[in-house]
């Protein structure tokens, strides 16, 4: 039986992926399954995966949590290994990454990560997740290896729209010893609206602490709304993503306008602020990646703002 087997999950991929296998391909360990999840590439991905997995699987439609659940699923290993597509992997990470299985304690281990795209900013993005790794043991989907029996025991990936690799790794931690590891490290691609979405995390809690400062409770709703919606998309589970959370926040706007004259004005401009921090999030942490929505939702967001500020 196969030990070891690392799941990829891709969706148009083509200019990395090959970097990727190769580099897989080119580890220290020796016996491993290489599975690629596609989830609808158009692009020369699945193509360029056949030439280097031991199988690719076809999933269109499928999100990064779901695809990498139908690998693991389909996987022969007792060690699955959670990685991506934008990754490149020194010779000796896999051998470094599973030797803590010799140990029947270990549940789960996890990596560091570093940018292949370096700056002050993904440089600061890399050294909070590690921080993260390091401190709680809550690892990232991909840098880590966990045994596949434990991980179906535990329930497996829950349903987030994200931060899945996080509360996997709160689940496995209730079975078995986790361990951490910075020297099986990886370098990955820190895509834009991670790093954008970073910073906003840092400049929303600076509007909450400026908020209670100045006892200025607009700009407190603010920070309150955008670091809200953050943790309620890593922590509550949804059955499905027919409701966003943008559209709780326009209801609640709606709401707001409706009931402005029945409330205290302190009150409703916190509230203002909540709502339309939970929009600012979703516009930095989704519609940035489409310009399109960018350029509307943030039109949007700017007049919603500027009007109910006035009223």
């Amino acid at each position: 039986m196969v030990q070891v087997s690392v799941i990829i999950p891709a969706l148009n991929e083509e200019e990395k992926i090959e970097d990727c296998l190769r580099s897989l391909r080119n580890q220290t360990l020796g016996d491993f399954e290489l599975i690629v999840v596609d989830g609808g590439s158009t692009d020369r991905t699945v193509e360029i995966a056949r030439r280097f997995a031991d199988r690719v699987i076809l999933a269109p439609g499928s999100k990064i949590g779901e695809a990498r659940w139908i690998g693991v699923n389909e996987a022969e290993g007792e060690i699955i290994v959670s990685t991506d597509a934008d990754c490149v992997y020194p010779p000796d990470w896999l051998e470094k990454l599973t030797r803590h299985f010799e140990d029947p304690e270990v549940v789960a281990v996890g990596g560091a990560i570093y940018p292949l795209n370096p700056s002050e900013t993904t440089y600061a993005y890399t050294a909070g997740i590690n921080t993260v790794a390091n401190a709680l043991h809550w690892f990232i989907g991909s840098n880590m290896a966990f045994r596949k029996d434990v991980f179906m025991k535990a329930g497996g990936y829950p349903l987030l729209i994200k931060g899945e690799d996080w509360g996997l790794s709160a689940r496995l931690a209730q079975h078995g010893r986790t361990v951490y590891d910075p020297e099986a490290y990886v370098w990955t691609e820190i895509p834009v609206n991670r790093q954008v979405e970073f910073a906003a995390l840092a400049g929303s809690t600076g509007l909450l602490t400026l908020g209670a400062v100045l006892d200025k409770p607009f700009l407190a709703g603010l920070g309150v709304g955008f670091l809200g919606a953050e943790a309620a998309t890593a922590l509550i589970e949804w059955p499905n993503d027919r409701i966003h959370h943008s559209q709780l926040a326009v209801a609640g706007l709606s709401l707001l306008a409706l009931v402005k004259g029945y409330m205290d004005p302190r009150l409703w401009r916190f509230l203002l602020g909540v709502f339309d921090g939970i929009l600012l999030h979703h516009l930095v942490t989704e519609d940035i990646r489409n310009p399109v929505w960018l350029h509307v939702n943030g039109s949007l967001w700017t007049g919603v703002t500027l009007i109910m500020l006035a009223c």
